[in-house]
């Protein structure tokens, strides 16, 4: 039996080998704190820009409100000047969907006004303005007259179908998980549920809809080319001539009191940065409430989405002042 003890050799070479596992060992705990805090860091400094943009965007409306209660500047030039020497705060701001830059602290943004009673009503509209507005949209005229039916069956509380509409058999026979809803729309988001709308059209009807017109009349002083052509039985030619002859002149009405007020971060210039943030949009219906307590409402607000034009309506009974 050989009880000769290791060599010195041998013993080093034991010895080498527990410190690089030790140091092994000592290297993964360092790299998987590392990643650990950097992926903590990350999210706080998300977080924390998502919070910023929030706020300011938030601060936006409400110079969006003071904005639009400002009185509107009279046509004589020195009477302009007199109103606001700030050049920064203009007074002339109308709901023609033409972006205003505003800076707060280091955040700049657009904010851009839509008069919210120059859109179509959903709940409103009859199938002869609902076919309108679809031809103006390209639609063939029999499409748009079936589809015009599957709109009005999709909202009426009965269960008989029109001419050319859809209830529940028709969503049935189609595969669909479920019929016709029987109700007033409560968001713009639900006419993607219609039998026949597709998601290309949707996304073209949904900035010509509201929900809060409340029988109202439609107010074209504001209303984009497709309602105009729609609501007044012209070519989308002339309404579109007609709306740029409306946005260069200058106004004496601001329409109201409900806005779409639309607030971007601007795009980035090549090669800038900005820190990651998941929602650079803000979409939000303002009511301004002059002489109460309060003085502008904010029905409801979205955050999220890249498009110019508002494309989905989410209801809530939500206030600022």
């Amino acid at each position: 039996m050989n009880t000769q003890p290791f060599s010195p050799h041998r013993q080093r070479g034991i010895a080498l080998m527990l410190v690089l596992w030790v140091l092994t060992l000592l290297t993964v705990m360092a790299v998987s704190m590392t990643a650990t805090q950097r992926t903590e860091l990350a999210l706080t400094e998300h977080q924390l820009a998502e919070t910023r943009w929030r706020l300011a965007s938030d601060a936006a409306l409400a110079y969006t409100a003071w904005q639009l209660s400002q009185p509107l500047p009279t046509l004589d030039a020195t009477a302009v000047t007199t109103v606001n020497d700030d050049a920064s705060l203009t007074t002339d701001w109308l709901p023609n969907g033409v972006a205003h830059e505003w800076t707060l602290a280091d955040t700049s943004m657009t904010i851009t006004v839509f008069n919210e009673l120059s859109r179509i009503d959903l709940n409103q509209a009859n199938a002869a303005l609902l076919t309108a507005l679809l031809t103006v949209l390209g639609v063939s005229e029999d499409a748009a007259a079936t589809l015009a039916d599957h709109i009005i069956d999709w909202r009426d509380t009965d269960n008989l179908a029109l001419l050319n509409g859809a209830e529940d058999d028709a969503y049935q026979a189609a595969g669909a998980a479920f019929g016709a809803k029987d109700e007033a729309f409560v968001a713009i988001d639900e006419l993607r549920q219609v039998l026949g709308m597709t998601e290309t059209l949707y996304q073209q009807l949904a900035p010509e809809f509201t929900l809060m017109g409340e029988g109202k009349k439609v107010v074209n002083e504001f209303a984009s080319a497709a309602v105009l052509a729609a609501t007044q039985g012209i070519s989308l030619e002339n309404a579109q001539i007609q709306q740029f002859e409306q946005q260069t002149q200058r106004s004496q009405n601001r329409g109201g009191p409900l806005y779409r007020v639309i607030v971007n971060l601007p795009p980035l210039e090549k090669g800038a940065q900005r820190e990651s943030i998941k929602t650079q949009r803000l979409e939000a219906l303002l009511e301004l409430t002059p002489n109460q307590a309060l003085p502008y409402l904010v029905h409801w607000r979205r955050f999220g989405g890249r498009s110019d034009h508002p494309t989905t309506e989410a209801i809530s009974a939500e206030s600022s002042s």
